[in-house]
């Protein structure tokens, strides 16, 4: 279950207040990470879509940007991006989240999605989407007409990460990782882009909402899905990602394995930082996918 919390205002003309005024509660948000609703039109009116974003752990909105923003200006829609509680600030803030906490944030994210368009497509990234499947089999899914993952994260390439769920795993990641883990970007844009450097107690939220996940019973996952992997990914296992799919109850579902991105380890297949040539044909495919779906859900 997700943390209680206020519901966002269901008033359209409300919304940007409404949001800017949850966000200004952490002065210490990086630039371009704040949670915000990117409109179709500068009349800010309700379209047929919304598209809304969830993005991964250590990440931020700006991870595959501008591929979101694109899908929504092709579909003529309104979008909506979040920032997952303790992202998008210093390394410590992520020591702050629960995985109830990321759950709210996507329930939270979708009502916000159901405001501005008549349809939510809820495009989601790693770990995002491992929270969009939770979402897709609780009773929140029918918020959603349809799904798209992006290197979703439904196991972790390094087996060790699973030790984490197991008795005593918390103690042994902190006494093989230390206090603190991160990495060393290579492109300055990451370092706004993602927390480099956080809590190792962090991950542990993560891998619990990815066990529970992947134990639950997928054959509820009745909405249209779309799912973007590559079988090269270094950081979350493809054959995890496709075993998933296999499991997924939805009558209407198609998995590509992206073979044009050239980022790095093959895991955030799209954008701007990481592999914008590969923007333009993922905006291509989600918004053919998109287009091909019944006007009613499923």
């Amino acid at each position: 279950m997700s943390s209680p919390r206020p519901l966002p205002t269901a008033h359209l003309a409300e919304l940007d207040d409404w949001i800017k005024t949850s966000e200004a509660a952490y002065p210490d948000i990086k630039p371009g990470n704040a949670k915000g609703i990117v409109w179709h039109s500068s009349a800010k009116l309700r379209t047929p879509w919304a598209v809304v974003y969830l993005h991964g752990f250590s990440a931020s909105r700006l991870e595959t940007a501008p591929v979101a923003d694109r899908v929504a200006q092709d579909l003529g829609a309104n979008a909506f991006h979040t920032r997952l509680t303790g992202h998008g600030r210093p390394g410590a803030a992520m020591a702050e989240a629960s995985t109830q906490d990321w759950m709210a944030d996507a329930v939270e994210a979708v009502r916000i999605g159901q405001t501005l368009g008549e349809r939510v497509l809820l495009i989601s990234c790693s770990t995002g989407a491992t929270l969009a499947t939770w979402l897709a089999t609780s009773p929140e899914s029918s918020r959603v007409a349809a799904h798209v993952f992006i290197s979703p994260n439904f196991g972790p390439k390094d087996k060790r990460a699973e030790m984490i769920n197991g008795p005593w795993g918390r103690r042994l990641a902190l006494a093989l990782e230390g206090k603190n883990r991160g990495w060393t970007p290579e492109d300055a844009r990451e370092t706004n882009a993602w927390t480099t450097r956080y809590p190792t107690r962090a991950v542990f939220p993560m891998m619990a909402l990815v066990k529970s996940v992947r134990d639950s019973d997928l054959s509820t996952f009745q909405t249209p899905v779309l799912v973007l992997y590559s079988e090269l990914d270094q950081t979350v296992d493809p054959v995890e990602t496709q075993a998933a799919f296999t499991r997924f109850g939805a009558p209407l579902k198609t998995i590509e394995a992206v073979t044009y991105s050239t980022s790095k380890g093959q895991h955030v297949l799209a954008g701007d930082i990481k592999s914008p040539q590969a923007v333009a044909p993922m905006v291509q495919s989600i918004v053919r996918w998109a287009r091909s779906l019944p006007k009613e859900k499923g």
